[in-house]
């Protein structure tokens, strides 16, 4: 049924999204769609926790992969993961954003911990650079709904993981001097 919804979404945008839409495409009655979704916004929080979930398994995948590892490695993996996971539908991305409009916030709430638990912070000053960081990996993760097709996708990437490691690299700089 959520697949039928994103066609509907794509289709009609969030005004056109009616029930009949989504029946019509799904090949399920109006009944069987009110039993599982009582209204449009819990079809729309239905669409956003799928994308959680996808989010949810880029995080398990960088944690995996890098527990040993340096908290640059992790970054690296933890924002090309995010990009992928972002990058693969845009627009889709875009309309889930607007219809559950605090999702960046729980995004960004949730790598804070995330960061938290891959480099326990001793001090304060941590506590703030893995606040920040976790900001500008929100910021530029959810921009890259918005990424112009005409640049390629990989440079997008690549310029986004950059950006995170030289913060890193400037609080590291900034703290030894």
């Amino acid at each position: 049924m959520l697949d039928a919804v994103t066609v509907v979404l794509k289709r009609h945008g969030p005004d056109g999204v009616t029930t009949n839409r989504i029946s019509e495409v799904a090949g399920f009655s109006i009944g069987s769609l009110y039993q599982y979704f009582p209204d449009k916004q819990a079809i729309y929080r239905a669409l956003h926790e799928r994308h959680v979930n996808e989010v949810r398994a880029a995080i398990t995948q960088a944690i995996a992969e890098n527990a040993s590892g340096s908290l640059e490695d992790f970054t690296r993996a933890l924002v090309e993961g995010l990009v992928n996971v972002h990058s693969s539908d845009p627009q889709l991305h875009q309309l889930i954003t607007a219809l559950v409009p605090e999702g960046p916030a729980e995004f960004r709430s949730a790598l804070c911990e995330i960061f938290e638990q891959v480099a326990v912070p001793a001090d304060d000053e941590t506590r703030r650079m893995l606040f920040v960081l976790s900001g500008l990996i929100e910021s530029l993760v959810h921009g890259l709904a918005e990424w112009p097709p005409h640049i390629p996708l990989e440079e997008t990437k690549a310029e986004t993981v950059k950006t995170a490691l030289s913060y890193l690299e400037t609080c590291r700089a900034l703290r030894t001097q």
